[in-house]
């Protein structure tokens, strides 16, 4: 058995894809406790970070595509490694614009720092 067969690599998968997907779309204007500065919906966070509008949806668009690609990934699996590669890219300066913007709180950047294992495990599977 390949190693994208096992259950425990399907499980991370897809609750990586589903974390992404309920992020970047039912939950985009929603405040959680994990938003920085008290930003109360997506968009402030970006701006909380100094990060422009285009980015956020750059951002937003990569991580829906890597959502479906991880979801594919039973029936394509060349397609998991490539995005569980660019999400850890992407966690990585998650976790840097997290810890620029909230150095004393870790609870902020706690899911970050999570995906960002998760994806690292996936990419090195």
């Amino acid at each position: 058995m390949e190693a994208w067969q096992s259950l425990e690599h399907i499980i991370i998968r897809c609750g990586l894809a589903v974390i992404l997907l309920s992020v970047w779309t039912w939950r985009a204007n929603r405040p959680t406790r994990f938003r920085g500065k008290r930003a109360r919906n997506i968009a402030e966070e970006f701006k909380v970070y100094g990060l422009s509008k285009r980015t956020m949806y750059g951002v937003g668009c990569m991580k829906v595509i890597i959502s479906l690609c991880f979801l594919c990934g039973h029936w394509a699996p060349f397609l998991i490694r490539p995005a569980a590669i660019l999400l850890s890219l992407l966690m990585c300066s998650a976790v840097v614009f997290h810890l620029k913007v909230e150095r004393d709180n870790l609870l902020k950047t706690a899911p970050a720092y999570i995906v960002l294992f998760f994806a690292c495990y996936l990419a090195l599977k």
